[in-house]
């Protein structure tokens, strides 16, 4: 019963994350708004993402500061950054909040470098 309930979970878990890779690397860039212009950030990359779905600007990915999920991507890029380690992250194959760039879905830290 449980393998019935399972398989379908791993297809659907995996089709959800096909409209964006994973990019590997180091941060390049990393700037906010004021609230008075807009709630979001944009991330740019040292290297160029393959298949971020939409993302055709030089900010690679765009992510919304108010939110709490948005508060732990900043902290999570500004460590990234200021350690300089190297990061995966992906988008999510939209672009809802900035025309040109790739909503984020993900950002690790790992221990390389």
């Amino acid at each position: 019963m449980i393998a019935k309930i399972a398989l379908p979970l791993i297809f659907l878990s995996s089709s959800a994350f096909a409209g964006s890779s994973t990019f590997k690397g180091t941060i390049n860039s990393i700037v906010c708004h004021a609230d008075n212009i807009s709630p979001v950030c944009h991330v740019k990359v040292n290297g160029t993402p393959a298949n971020l779905g939409c993302g055709t600007s030089n900010w690679h990915y765009t992510f919304d500061a108010t939110t709490t999920e948005g508060q732990n991507f900043l902290s999570i890029l500004l460590a990234a950054q200021l350690s300089g380690k190297t990061i995966s992250v992906a988008g999510q194959g939209t672009c809802n909040l900035s025309g040109g760039s790739a909503d984020l879905r993900h950002v690790i830290i790992t221990t390389e470098n």
